[in-house]
């Protein structure tokens, strides 16, 4: 008869009992007598996962982890392995290995940092909905919540995307002056990444390249690694509202060029494009023959009425472009993870050339996203949700306004450009601008530094190619947002290099009250210029 089954920390306690001096080699709780692990193999592997796992979690989760005490959690990518090949067993995993999101790389560094003694407040995370102050519209839920409890929808779909759902994306998307758009040209995916993905993939051709924007979203550079595509960045100038530089496009593109990807509204810039520099971006890829793949997720989300959003699609001409967008963002419903592909193809030019046939075939691997979602599409759409989404558009601005106040009272923080639009602001540390024995901070110190101090969670622009930048999310409450930003300057003026002189609100204070009669007799006065001149002289 068997013994009675231990716990797991029993168990655990017996195996290290058993062979104290293996420091390398031990069984694994359920594995057959002489088949044993690296240590160093599990517990990096079970690092990774819990790192993962806590950078995921909502602001408040990860709060938790920290109030259980400060500590330094920097979890290190493994060495590449060839396989595991012991026993018989032949195991090996493929290149995917290797992948890695750039956020994730950095981020996974400041786990556990936070400082417990106070409270965490994230400004990097980009769901909006992690406050609860920021809801979908109504009647969004409403016909989401009217597809699951009919019996309708529990099954599966055309893995395209049903024809309801593809039907109501083609007559939104369609554009005036230009053919309608038809079912065939729309393919619904999980979430915009899925969209990203299947555009990438389709044109991932062996040498291809694509250009990326720089500062951008680090997902394009992963999803490149991820299909076999080279890249290059062409940069945003942040003098001219982070617009596209033109002549970088131009010196970039070569013969194994295949796509240039334009994301407006910007994140983390906050961008919005002109209708002019649109043209001029159409213009320039019609002159080099490139196509375009729009990441237009966050669609309707600009703050200005004299800049309103506008899709590249409108003035492209015969160039193809593949549009991607989600309810994620315009909608506040990432979590409901369905966005579409369109492809406005006039000329047929990608249709000729095989790639619509490419992402009909990748949609037939992953077969959608949930159907009770495509179901609820039309009455989405249909909906009118002007006075939603005016109030949405209030509560960003605002924040968004905030944000660059309070960043002018900061010595060594700026913002280059305001926000236009999007859910981020991009701030930028001036120079040398903060330093501590060990030297001055890059952005991923500063990073660091503020988590561990002020427990304010910002991510730096290294994750966006951009060193020497800070995003911020401005999907926060005011109320939290003033928290953030009250921490923000009380650690800006801790580190500050230049402390001299000073016009923050806290020194102010301190000056006003020191006592007149003290400052008189520190301060000569003088009656008269002809006294002033004597006094220079002297």
């Amino acid at each position: 008869r068997a013994p009675p089954r231990a716990t797991r920390t029993t168990r655990e306690a017996k195996a290290v009992d058993r062979f104290p001096a293996r420091s390398h080699r031990t069984r694994a709780p359920n594995a057959r007598r002489g088949v044993a692990f690296d240590d160093d193999r599990r517990l990096a592997r079970n690092s990774a996962a819990n790192a993962r796992s806590v950078m995921t979690a909502s602001a408040h989760e990860l709060e938790g982890k920290a109030s259980t005490g400060r500590r330094s959690m920097t979890v290190e990518r493994r060495r590449s392995v060839d396989g595991y090949h012991r026993d018989g067993w032949n195991v090996r995993a493929s290149a995917l290995k290797e992948l890695c999101n750039p956020i994730r790389r950095i981020v996974d560094e400041m786990v556990g940092l936070a400082n417990p003694e106070k409270r965490l407040i994230s400004l990097a995370q980009g769901d909006p909905t992690v406050f609860g102050h920021l809801l979908p519209p109504k009647t969004a839920m409403d016909e989401v919540a009217g597809a699951f409890s009919t019996s309708a929808h529990n099954g599966y779909t055309a893995s395209a995307g049903s024809a309801t759902a593809r039907v109501a994306v083609a007559m939104r998307y369609s554009l005036p002056d230009r053919p309608p758009l038809r079912t065939e040209d729309v393919f619904m995916t999980v979430g915009c990444s899925e969209a990203l993905s299947h555009s990438f993939a389709a044109m991932a051709v062996e040498g291809a390249n694509i250009l990326l924007p720089r500062p951008g979203f680090p997902l394009y550079e992963t999803l490149c690694h991820r299909h076999g595509l080279g890249y290059k960045f062409y940069d945003l100038d942040d003098e001219s509202g982070w617009e596209v530089k033109i002549d970088d496009v131009r010196r970039l593109r070569d013969e194994n060029t295949v796509a240039i990807v334009v994301n407006n509204p910007s994140n983390p810039c906050g961008a919005v494009f002109s209708e002019g520099h649109l043209r001029e971006i159409c213009e320039t890829c019609h002159e080099l023959r490139l196509p375009i793949i729009a990441d237009e997720v966050y669609e309707d989300v600009a703050f200005d009425e004299d800049r309103p959003f506008l899709s590249i699609a409108a003035f492209s001409g015969r160039v193809p472009v593949m549009v991607v967008s989600a309810l994620s963002k315009r909608w506040l419903a990432p979590g409901w993870r369905i966005g579409w592909l369109v492809l406005h193809d006039y000329d047929h030019i990608l249709q000729t050339a095989g790639v619509q046939l490419a992402i009909n075939n990748l949609c037939q691997v992953s077969l959608g996203p949930p159907t009770p979602i495509q179901a609820a599409i039309p009455g989405i759409f249909k909906a009118n949700e002007t006075e939603w989404l005016k109030a949405t558009l209030g509560v960003l601005r605002r924040a968004s306004q905030r944000c660059v106040e309070r960043c002018a009272r900061v010595r060594g923080l700026s913002v280059p450009c305001e926000p236009q639009g999007a859910m981020y602001v991009l701030l930028k540390m001036n120079g040398d601008a903060f330093k501590d024995a060990n030297g001055f901070f890059t952005d991923v110190t500063f990073a660091k530094r503020l988590l561990a101090e002020e427990s304010v969670l910002v991510l730096p622009g290294t994750c966006f190619h951009a060193p020497g930048y800070l995003r911020l999310v401005i999907t926060v409450p005011d109320d939290e947002l003033q928290n953030a930003w009250d921490r923000i300057e009380t650690f800006c003026e801790r580190y500050s290099v230049e402390r001299a002189l000073t016009d923050s609100p806290n020194e102010l204070d301190a000056l006003s009250n020191l006592h007149i009669s003290e400052l008189k007799t520190n301060i000569k006065f003088v009656d008269s210029d002809e006294d002033l001149l004597k006094a220079r002289s002297r």
